[in-house]
């Protein structure tokens, strides 16, 4: 028989034992599989909140376009993923010996003089995070914030820009949004006021006027709907009439224009007075 060849099986068989304890040994220490757990736990627990955040914010901002919800389902998905994530390294820091007290206050210190450092821009984004959520405005709204009136051209986490009428541009940060005032939410009402001579036929001028919104509203360019609301005011050299038009709030400038050259070319076709001041001259006889 060949000893040689069986004390080489006995040694191999050995290293074999040996590799397959220490193997053993390895995965069910501590220092092995409690990071291991971490991670994936981690991992799954991020797939499930990342899923909830997105459902959350499709069911409760369906008015909000999808840049935006795309926008803040980014932010609060990497702000648990981060928190996560620092939170699976203390747990595995730990499990491997490490005193991850000092590592926490190290880290809080951080965080407060972080925060210290960029209040502002954590302000602006907390901000355009709550415009996102409860929809204050979207990006084509007509709106007046802090007074100033416009629309809504650019929206992002740290700025909102507006432009009026004029062409000139408001960026203010969103922490200094105050005041929202959003047009776009319903239908605009446009009150119009048409000064008619006293002399004028009152139910002529109510059927010009009646035919003029009907006349503007089978057009369909910026009147919606439109009603005449009668005399509005007697005037020293007028009759005021009132007009309700209701259009888009940013085509409100537009729609008004249109109604006064409606209304202007129907008077002079039917010949009504459209009245300008004037002074009367006595020359002093039965004073």
């Amino acid at each position: 028989m060949n000893f040689n060849i069986l004390t080489n099986l006995s040694a191999d068989e050995t290293i074999g034992e040996e590799a397959w304890d220490l193997f053993i040994k390895i995965i069910t220490s501590k220092e092995f599989y409690v990071p291991v757990i971490t991670i994936c736990i981690t991992y799954l627990i991020t797939k499930a909140v990342s899923r909830l955040v997105k459902r959350f914010i499709n069911s409760n901002a369906k008015e909000i376009n999808d840049k935006k919800r795309n926008t803040i389902f980014v932010l609060i998905n990497s702000i648990v993923k981060y928190c996560l994530i620092i939170l699976a390294c203390i747990i595995i820091l730990g499990s491997w010996g490490v005193n991850v007290t000092g590592f926490i206050t190290g880290l809080g210190i951080a965080g407060v003089v972080g925060g210290l450092a960029l209040q502002d821009a954590l302000k602006d984004i907390i901000m355009g995070c709550n415009i996102i959520l409860d929809n204050y405005f979207v990006v084509g709204d007509y709106v007046t914030i802090n007074g100033f009136t416009g629309e809504v051209v650019e929206f992002g986490l740290k700025d909102t820009k507006i432009r009026d009428v004029n062409g000139v541009t408001l960026v203010i940060s969103n922490r200094e949004i105050t005041n929202v005032i959003n047009y776009s939410l319903k239908s605009f009402n446009l009150p119009i006021n048409i000064d008619v001579a006293y002399e004028e036929n009152h139910e002529k001028v109510l059927k010009i006027l009646d035919k003029v919104i009907e006349e503007l509203i089978a057009e369909n360019k910026y009147v919606k709907k439109g009603s005449s609301a009668g005399i509005n005011g007697l005037d020293e050299s007028s009759i005021k009439y009132l007009l309700n038009i209701t259009c888009n709030p940013k085509e409100q400038f537009l729609a008004k224009r249109q109604v006064l050259l409606k209304v202007k070319e129907s008077f002079d076709k039917n010949k009504v007075k459209i009245p300008y001041k004037q002074i009367e001259v006595h020359n002093g006889k039965g004073i």
